[in-house]
């Protein structure tokens, strides 16, 4: 019985790390149509998958994370913080997908935001 619930747990294992090969392989393609989507419409990328860091407050003390956009692109000399979606997760109206646009347009203290859309390859400016 322990060699088939060891085999059991192997199996899931080794499913589980294929099914999220196939998401960083979707993802990267993603980002490949994306940054073609950007060059078509005139913006130049200035960093892949840029870093900040933000701050939070729990109890008064001073928690830090790391949030990293899909792209930093610029266009007639206004940066932007770009972010790539496909399908429903391409739209303000999920619910992560906004609140992920909010973090960034916070930790970068940015109001220029561009939700690049690579399913129906659009570029969606967004501003809170």
């Amino acid at each position: 019985i322990l060699f088939f619930l060891y085999l059991g747990w192997k199996i899931r294992k080794i499913y589980k790390n294929f099914i999220f090969y196939l998401f960083k392989v979707r993802d990267r393609n993603a980002e490949k149509k994306a940054i073609k989507i950007l060059k078509k419409n005139g913006y130049q990328i200035l960093n892949k998958q840029p870093i900040a860091k933000g701050y939070l407050y729990q109890n008064k003390k001073q928690i830090s994370f790391i949030v990293r956009p899909d792209f930093r692109v610029s266009k007639n000399n206004i940066v932007y913080i770009a972010e790539v979606k496909s399908g429903m997760s391409a739209s303000i109206q999920d619910i992560g997908t906004r609140r992920q646009l909010l973090e960034y347009s916070i930790v970068f203290n940015s109001n220029k935001l561009i939700l690049v859309d690579t399913k129906k390859n659009k570029i969606k400016k967004i501003e809170f």
